[in-house]
């Protein structure tokens, strides 16, 4: 597979950014520290999975949330996948495509545990390490994407006041949890809101057609006040020399969210949800409109 060469760096200031809060339903869905929100992924159409960024061996790390039409949002704790080590600080999660019932969860230093899940048990499958990390990562996102006959993984730093997200992507062959990787197919993304306490990329979620969405967060501790932000960064797209990634001109945030540390992001079809992170007042979730 041969990708079109490419670094992006995007900076732009606080003017270029949109002040627009939204005014989105969100539903709680715990009130417990321990069951925040780190990362969420569809297991179907009325049923996600959310990881908890826990470290004690007590604590728990996989939660599934029912979500029927018509009906709030309910979560229920569930056991880890075998007897092993769990693992420390997950924070993200995704859906391997064209793999039924698999998905890959991410440690914050860049292990990555490959489970099976059904019917509300889970089975740990491979584990493997991502590229370019090392024991000072502080990765918070994952995502894939499967575009002709090719898998496209996505990862990012979080970044902070002083330095930008730093954002990878590679080819994913599942059969071999092996990812061909560039040095230069790497973006930085410096957030201009929120403009403290500044995670410039808390989760990624790539659309069916390969829009590329992000969750930037400001995250003064534990009590808060929280604050996020939506951006589309730009598209990845299935052409003649192979997959290419397209940067977007316009980063304006989508959409802006006060009280709420947007830490998962996922799609269902073509509906993003959100799942929240708000330490010591809880998670929530939401479907962005």
């Amino acid at each position: 597979m041969q990708y079109k060469k490419i670094y992006v760096v995007f900076s732009i200031m606080l003017a270029g950014c949109s002040h627009h809060i939204n005014s989105t339903d969100w539903y709680s869905v715990s009130t417990e520290k321990t069951l925040g929100i780190s990362g969420i992924a569809a297991v179907d159409s009325e049923n996600l999975l959310v990881i908890h960024d826990n470290k004690k061996n007590n604590e728990p790390r996989l939660s599934q949330i029912s979500w029927l039409q018509d009906a709030p949002p309910v979560l229920n704790k569930l056991d880890w996948c075998s007897e092993q080590k769990r693992p420390i600080d997950l924070e993200a999660i995704a859906a391997i495509p064209s793999h039924d019932s698999e998905f890959l969860v991410l440690e914050s230093r860049g292990q990555v545990t490959r489970i099976q899940f059904h019917h509300s048990h889970c089975d740990v499958i491979s584990q493997f390490m991502l590229p370019n990390t090392t024991s000072q990562s502080n990765i918070e996102s994952l995502a894939l994407l499967h575009l002709s006959a090719h898998t496209i993984l996505v990862w990012a730093e979080r970044g902070d006041d002083q330095q930008p997200a730093k954002m990878w992507w590679g080819e994913y062959d599942s059969q071999n949890n092996h990812i061909t990787l560039s040095s230069l197919h790497a973006i930085d993304f410096f957030t201009p809101y929120p403009t403290e306490n500044r995670r410039s990329i808390s989760d990624i979620a790539i659309n069916k057609d390969g829009t590329l969405w992000v969750s930037a967060v400001s995250d003064p501790g534990d009590d808060g006040v929280f604050q996020s932000a939506l951006y589309t960064l730009g598209r990845f797209i299935d052409g003649n020399a192979g997959i290419y990634w397209k940067p977007y001109s316009d980063l304006s945030s989508q959409a802006q969210y006060d009280n709420v540390k947007i830490e998962g992001l996922t799609f269902i079809e073509n509906t993003l949800i959100m799942g929240s992170d708000d330490e010591n007042l809880g998670a929530k979730i939401a479907h962005f409109k």
